[in-house]
């Protein structure tokens, strides 16, 4: 009696712990979310605005300080903040505008600390948005680090060389922080499909096993 009460006080200790981390996982997007937009107003209104407000006073548009002006100027600089995003847009996509943020990526790729942060905020931001196709094709378990261990692996793409033995890259995470890990090339036969999906397996990363599906 007194080990089933002890397995029941386990199970929900456990079933408290899934149950918290989850409802993390679904406030984390919210939150990052939350807070890039706050960053947005919050620069709009203490940068941008005091702009606006001078641009327009220079050509004899005085706005009393109001809540509807203060409302119109936000937007105002709310607009200009995306036009002027658009426009860094064009600009990155020529030649001169490729030469300059290299340079400044060479910069800070070179600088310690902010090259570890920097390198892997790009590296999760390229790996979302490639275009025409997904970065991870499909979830694997791989023999790692060592023969009878299996890992989780994202097949990233397949390579083949001297025309002859046919190799698949994999991208072997990290938990919890999956923006680091190994890559390793193997052939088919060495992989095994795990029938996860992509969302799965980082939810399984993020919580160290704790919402394995």
């Amino acid at each position: 009696m007194e080990e089933k009460q002890l397995g029941m006080v386990a199970q929900f200790k456990k079933d408290v712990r899934r149950r918290m981390l989850t409802g993390f996982l679904l406030i984390l997007p919210v939150y990052v979310t939350y807070f890039v937009v706050k960053f947005l107003f919050g620069f709009v209104g203490g940068t941008l605005s005091p702009v606006i407000r001078k641009v327009l006073q220079f050509y004899g548009v005085a706005l009393p300080k109001s809540s509807l002006d203060e409302f119109i100027i936000t937007f105002l600089g709310l607009i200009l903040t995306f036009i002027s995003l658009y426009f860094i847009g064009i600009f990155a996509a020529n030649f001169v505008g490729k030469s300059i943020i290299n340079y400044f990526e060479n910069l800070l790729t070179k600088t310690p600390i902010i090259k570890n942060i920097y390198s892997s905020v790009k590296q999760i931001i390229h790996s979302v948005s490639l275009p025409g196709k997904q970065a991870f094709k499909r979830v694997v378990l791989v023999d790692f680090p060592k023969a009878g261990t299996k890992s989780i692996g994202f097949v990233t793409g397949a390579t083949q060389y001297n025309n002859e033995i046919k190799y698949i890259t994999v991208f072997i995470p990290t938990t919890p922080n999956p923006t680091t890990g190994f890559l390793i090339f193997v052939t088919e036969n060495d992989v095994m499909d795990s029938n996860l999906s992509v969302e799965e397996a980082f939810k399984t990363l993020f919580s160290g096993g704790v919402l394995a599906p």
